[in-house]
């Protein structure tokens, strides 16, 4: 009796009532559920923006006004002493006042404590208003330093959010500190710089330079220019003498393709039009925008098509603006007409901002960081992407400095066991410990981050951890670490020398002699097939693993096959190379058994074929049909030793066109646009939602007297993002279509229909993802305006839109991965517009259902509307399923269809166009197919005349969903090399 238990797990346990348990994370990451968060009681200690300000703005004083900050110090402890002082004056009183007995104006005790208190109290009056005035002249000191910290908490919250955009970018607060830290107090270039603006001039421009070069040494090349993009806001923001929010605001969320029924311009896409309307729309100084384009459109089409585009100055004021605002309007200039082209007008605005070496690479140092920038238990973090090592570089290192380096592999437990004794040793005497391919063991990497958490290490000691990057790293080493990430150089010579270096002289050197001509085509073959990754989705349709272990197997392959049939000859013939068994081997197995794309492996299968044949043994192979501009040829180097492939890699020019890897040479367009987009979706991505945001930004006028007269900021003030997201909801509420959607009636002749089954379902799907919008949207409206309360579905809304991310329960048909909320609701408006039409012809009849021209990406299901017009055709007909081929025929206008045949509209073909009843390739990125006729004919009764190519449909530019396959007359050779497909829609 009298006991109370407890059940953790099979166990019964006794329960003390004062028991209390204290739970603390280092991750900051870490999620609670809401069940856990009703039972506890948390204490956040994570900084805030103005916690972080105040910190700031304490060690800049420290640091450059000593004097001042020590009177700051003393004031603050008087006016401490001076409220003790009061309190027990009051408690003296109320003492007094306790032990009065009979009247309060007899007791002389009472009397004689007011009158105490109240000369003391004058007194200390006195004191107050002395230090108040001293006060703020410190005060006044204290803001000349203002901006800088906020800057900092700007800097620090943009690292914060960093991880928005790839899980390996978290950083530490000691991090951020570390680096003001080398700013304020052990900068070289404040020597002998005294005054007091010129010092705080240098500190700012070298804080933010030390934080682009040491957070960018962890970053992707891709992600370094979205970094300083960000790092340009903020110090413009701060400094408060520009006030550049609206072009900002145009180039993260301009919503293009609002306007309807617009003048063509001539050389200028249906995109482009759009966003020259749109940019005319929102901004004001380049409201006459559109006029000048139309009336000038030869000159600014030849103005935007140069290599480097120097802007045209359309727009108001152009002659007289500061170099900055103008660096920016040329870089919208730039994005709006040549999205593929803003990077380098993206770089020039940076170089505006901070100046041009701002954004120049930086030669990454290894000693330097190892020995002053990092302490002994800080790991240093070499992530690498896959196939690349950068291990050489600390063991040259380590060799150059003469310093003692255990190298440990991990992956087994043996490695572990021997990693923890090298540890142990090493942080005792000094050396160095290099753990390799530690993205083999996250689960003791965890144990790993809380060791060194608490290590006490000699001053030398240094750990170094190499991995692939991977989500698996714990967030916590992460952050506790240094992270420098190592991508290898880009292009074929790079590749090729790599390839080549990484094989020894004597196995490439080795009899016969045709081996080595064997590993040059194995090596070129490698850095083709690998570089086009980099053309993702149109080099290959998916970014494939090709990497080193794929080489060392091929290699082996290779000299096998070579040493079996050679027999220890020193001579091997061209024809007796059993080329079929090698083809097979690297199409089928070792490269190919990464492919799960039947198109990719076809691509493979060329290549394979092509490099891999007697004919490579002549001296006038063509590697390259045409590497420049000129026409020029590349043929097969002529030699049988390693020397000579390695003299004739290094005469190779240091960049090549993409018609070396068998792309069109506008390839490079079509990637740079999809990165532009990319970059516009990453920003918005570290857009944070949080009031405070504006509020860092606003006067820093933070006098005592200031500070007692400034109003509380009241509910009816809305932070900025809220306004922006309002304009934005109300224009999102405009395009899409308020008109409910009717459901289709169902009769007893209708049902049995597969087509019409199909749009029934499609309609199903549209009406009610309308009403979620529709209502999401509305409620969305309501908290903006401030007359709807926030709910934890709305908040997940209002984060997502500002970031504009399209909601996960919007998302319920297939979309491409990272689209923005500002393309998909133009698609989605657009898809409601097809289904009110379907419903319009379905209340015609099935006849009119069935000649209904469908757009075919905007419906939620593409490849159930191949399978129901089958379905349909089959019914019809009488015919089985089996039987059915699907013919397709393309035309400039609709034609008369059969009962066996169905319109399509809107589909995109890239890298070729359609003329005279045969695909033809052609440089053109891509070409609209105006009017598609698709038939289900039996296979008894079709009639093939000259070559076909079947050419794979896709639902979008990602090519991750295959909806379907076509087949077209052609008489030409290498569409599945240059990436030539069909898309059913552009959203991307």
């Amino acid at each position: 009796g009298g006991r109370v238990l407890i059940t953790i797990g099979d166990t019964d346990i006794d329960f003390s009532p004062s028991f209390n348990i204290f739970l603390s994370t280092r991750d900051p990451s870490v999620d609670f559920p809401p069940d856990l968060c009703s039972r506890v009681t948390f204490v956040n200690f994570t900084v805030t923006r103005s916690s972080l300000q105040s910190q700031c703005a304490n060690r800049v004083l420290k640091s450059e006004r000593p004097d001042v900050d020590q009177k700051r110090s003393d004031l603050l402890k008087l006016q401490g002493e001076f409220a003790v002082r009061l309190r027990h004056l009051e408690k003296s009183l109320l003492a007094a006042l306790n032990e009065a007995k009979g009247s309060i104006l007899e007791d002389e005790k009472v009397i004689g404590t007011l009158e105490t208190l109240k000369s003391e109290a004058a007194e200390i009056q006195q004191k107050v208003e002395e230090t108040d005035v001293v006060m703020a002249e410190v005060e006044s000191v204290t803001n000349i330093y203002r901006p800088l910290s906020v800057q900092c908490s700007g800097i620090f919250f943009a690292m914060e959010t960093l991880n928005q955009i790839h899980y390996l970018y978290q950083y530490s607060l000691q991090f951020f500190l570390d680096m003001f830290e080398s700013v304020v107090k052990s900068n070289p270039n404040l020597n002998n710089v005294t005054g007091t603006t010129e010092r705080l001039r240098i500190i700012t421009r070298d804080l933010f330079t030390v934080a682009f070069n040491r957070i960018g040494r962890g970053m992707f090349e891709e992600d370094r220019l979205i970094l300083a993009n960000v790092l340009c806001q903020i110090f413009l923001k701060s400094s408060g003498n520009l006030n550049l929010d609206a072009e900002f605001n145009y180039i993260l969320r301009a919503t293009s393709g609002l306007q309807k029924d617009l003048k063509p311009i001539k050389g200028f896409t249906k995109q482009q039009v759009q966003a020259i309307h749109t940019l005319a729309n929102t901004l004001e100084p380049f409201k006459d925008f559109a006029n000048f384009v139309q009336n000038n459109p030869e000159e600014v089409l030849q103005n935007v098509n140069q290599i480097s585009v120097e802007p045209l100055s359309c727009w108001e004021g152009a002659d007289t603006q500061d170099p900055v605002t103008s660096a920016l309007y040329k870089m919208i200039y730039v994005y709006t007409l040549r999205p593929d082209k803003v990077f380098g007008a993206c770089r020039k605005f940076v170089g505006a901002v901070f100046g041009e070496s701002f954004i120049e690479e930086e030669q990454m140092d290894l000693h330097e960081i190892t020995k002053n920038e990092v302490k002994p238990n800080t790991p240093i973090l070499l992530s690498c992407v896959t196939g690349y090592d950068a291990s050489g570089r600390v063991e040259d290192m380590a060799t150059n400095q003469k310093q003692a380096l255990s190298n440990i592999a991990l992956g087994s437990a043996e490695g572990f066991a021997l990693a923890e004794k090298a540890i142990n040793a090493a942080s005792k005497n000094g050396k160095w410990v290099m753990l390799k391919n530690v993205h083999l063991a996250p689960g003791w990497l965890v144990q790993l981050e809380k060791k060194l958490h608490a290590l006490k290490a000699h001053p030398n000691f240094r750990l170094f951890l190499t991995l692939e990057i991977t989500p698996k790293i714990p967030v916590n080493l992460l952050r506790a670490g240094r992270i420098l990430t190592f991508e290898p150089p880009d292009g074929i010579k790079a590749n090729l020398l790599r390839t080549f270096n990484s094989i020894s002289a004597n196995r490439v050197n080795k009899s016969p002699n045709e081996r080595a001509r064997m590993y040059f085509l194995l090596a070129w073959f490698h850095a083709i097939i690998q570089e086009r990754l980099r053309y993702t989705p149109l080099g290959w349709s998916k970014k494939y693993e090709f990497n080193e272990s794929d080489l060392k197997c091929a290699c082996d392959t290779i000299d096998r096959w070579i040493d079996d049939t050679a027999k220890g000859r020193d001579n091997l013939p061209p024809n007796k190379i059993p080329w079929d068994a090698l083809c097979t081997l690297m199409s089928q197995s070792i490269y190919g058994g990464r492919i799960d794309n039947n198109f990719d492996q076809l691509l493979m299968n060329d290549f394979v074929k092509r490099i891999f044949q007697p004919a490579t043994f002549e001296s006038d192979f063509l590697l390259v049909d045409k590497v420049d501009e000129s026409g020029n040829k590349l043929v097969i180097p002529d030699g049988l030793r390693r020397e000579d492939f390695l003299r004739w890699m290094h005469k190779l020019p240091d960049t090549q066109t993409p018609a070396w890897l068998g792309l069109p040479n506008n390839a490079d367009q079509v990637i740079l646009q999809t990165k532009a987009n990319t970059f516009v979706q990453k920003l918005l991505k570290m857009q944070a939602v949080t009031d405070d945001e504006d509020l860092a930004y606003q006067d820093f006028d933070f006098s005592v007297e200031s500070q007692k007269n400034k109003s509380v900021i009241g509910a009816a003030s809305r932070p900025q993002w809220m306004k922006n997201l309002a304009a934005s909801v109300s224009e999102w509420l405009a395009i899409i279509p308020k008109e409910e959607l009717a459901a289709l009636k169902r009769t007893v002749e209708n049902i049995k229909d597969p087509l019409y089954r199909f749009f029934e379902r499609e309609c199903t799907i549209g009406r009610n993802l309308l009403r979620t919008v529709l209502t999401d949207l509305n409620d969305v409206a309501l908290v903006c305006d401030l007359k709807k309360k926030q709910t934890n579905y709305i908040r997940g809304l209002l984060s997502d839109l500002q970031k504009g991310i399209v909601p996960k329960s919007w998302v319920r048909y297939n979309i491409p991965g990272g689209v923005t909320i500002n393309p998909w609701i133009i698609d989605f408006s657009e898809r409601i517009r097809q289904l009110h039409k379907i419903v319009e012809a379905a209340q015609k009849g099935q006849t009119a259902l069935k000649e209904l021209t469908v757009w075919l990406g905007g419906l939620f299901s593409q490849e159930a509307y191949f399978t129901a017009t089958r379905q349909s055709v089959a019914q019809c007909k009488g015919y089985s399923l089996e039987e059915l081929r699907l013919q397709v025929s393309v035309h400039n206008a609709p034609v008369d269809l059969d009962s066996s045949s169905f319109g399509m509209s809107g589909l995109k073909l890239m890298g070729a166009m359609h003329g005279d009843g045969k695909l033809k390739i052609t440089e053109d990125i891509m070409t609209d197919l105006v009017y598609t006729k698709i038939s289900w004919v039996r296979e008894q009764d079709i009639q093939i005349s000259g070559k076909q190519i079947t050419l794979p449909v896709y639902l979008n530019n990602t090519r991750t969903t295959l909806v379907e396959t076509l087949n077209f007359s052609t008489d030409q050779d290498k569409f599945y090399e240059r990436g030539v497909a069909i898309l059913c829609t552009s959203l991307s």
